[in-house]
């Protein structure tokens, strides 16, 4: 399988093959084989994994609000289109829409480019290869599907969130960034779950906008921006996420072919 680096550790390596371009060019993209590709997620998902909203002390009332609300949340639908490039090479896209319940172990379906991709209930995971359902139960946790979740989401605005400006906006506050920032950067390379490898981020700009709903405290939606350049030449992240239909999500159930 042959999938770009700087994008390995966004989904599992079953995902990941949804999102691929098949026809990148060969000095943009690196043969990894399936183990090696599903290790990197798991290293990414530790990094952040072991964290909880709990352990977030504020005096920020307004975050007190979003961690507060966060506690009722049992279900929830999530798009995401991610692009990446670095040193000049094709950029590389993903996009999947998520539906997610809470539990132990949660639910979770996931689509790429408007297929069924990946579906995990009660502990049992498939993927979808293009031609038949493949249960991958015993090569990864539902942690590690999908890494854009909304409480990775509140854990990278409760790291950034004093380094941004708010304005409220009809039902919404606004928080924005635009500048640089190393920090910013690094939250969202690790929310998005892409490594660029050693890159100087120095001189990065950001350009940064997050929806919070004004009478819900509910994070709506991210819209994040990156240009950068070091010695090795030019690299860009950008991501939108939206989530929405909040605890509104009908069951998920294992697809009808292996029911």
């Amino acid at each position: 399988m042959k999938v770009p680096k700087y994008l390995l550790a966004t989904l599992t390596a079953t995902a990941i093959l949804a999102g691929c371009q098949e026809d990148a060019p060969q000095d943009d993209i690196e043969e990894t084989s399936d183990e090696e590709a599903v290790e990197t997620t798991e290293t990414a998902t530790v990094e952040t994994g072991g964290r909880q909203l709990s352990e977030i002390e504020t005096d920020d009332a307004s975050l007190s609000a979003i961690l507060e609300q966060a506690e009722t949340i049992e279900s929830y639908e999530a798009s995401l289109d991610l692009t990446a490039a670095v040193d000049g090479g094709q950029p590389e896209t993903l996009e999947a829409e998520v539906r997610f319940k809470d539990g132990e172990p949660p639910s979770l379906h996931l689509m790429s480019e408007g297929e069924d991709r990946t579906i995990s209930k009660d502990g049992t995971t498939f993927y979808n290869n293009g031609t038949d359902w493949i249960d991958i139960s015993d090569s990864v946790n539902v942690d590690q599907l999908y890494h854009v979740t909304y409480r990775n989401a509140i854990l990278s605005f409760a790291d950034i969130k004093n380094e941004l400006e708010s304005e409220e906006s009809g039902d919404q506050v606004i928080y924005t960034l635009e500048g640089q920032s190393d920090e910013v950067f690094e939250t969202f390379e690790e929310l998005f779950a892409v490594e660029f490898g050693n890159i100087d981020t120095s001189e990065i700009e950001n350009d940064l906008e997050i929806a919070v709903g004004k009478e819900d405290s509910l994070i709506q939606s991210i819209n994040y921006d990156a240009q950068g350049e070091d010695t090795e030449g030019a690299y860009e992240l950008s991501g939108e996420v939206e989530f929405t239909s909040f605890n509104d999500v009908d069951e998920i159930e294992l697809p009808e072919a292996v029911q």
